[in-house]
């Protein structure tokens, strides 16, 4: 079992594919600009969201929070897969 980590001071999951912050479904993404918004996804700067602010590792925040797709709100803090991607960054060592 792994620890839960502080989800302001990660960002791991939001940084770590451009093809993974799909929308699902035809409102999924209402409220967030549409210059975040790319081919059916967020926009992202490399494989880090354009709507995350901050530092890796350090202290970051979600800009679109409130509004954030499904697929970031079921994304579960201490899974496997957040220490899948917090492990890419080096963050669980």
């Amino acid at each position: 079992m792994y620890a839960i980590p502080d989800c302001e001071g990660c960002g791991a999951c939001c940084s770590f594919s451009w093809e993974w912050p799909t929308l699902i479904g035809d409102h999924d993404g209402d409220g967030i600009p549409a210059y975040l918004i790319e081919d059916g996804r967020m926009r992202c700067d490399g494989d880090r969201c354009a709507a995350l602010a901050g530092t890796i590792g350090d202290s970051v925040h979600c800009r679109v929070y409130a509004d954030r797709p499904l697929v970031c709100r079921e994304f579960t803090a201490g899974s496997e897969a957040c220490h899948a991607v917090r492990a890419h960054f080096g963050l669980d060592e």
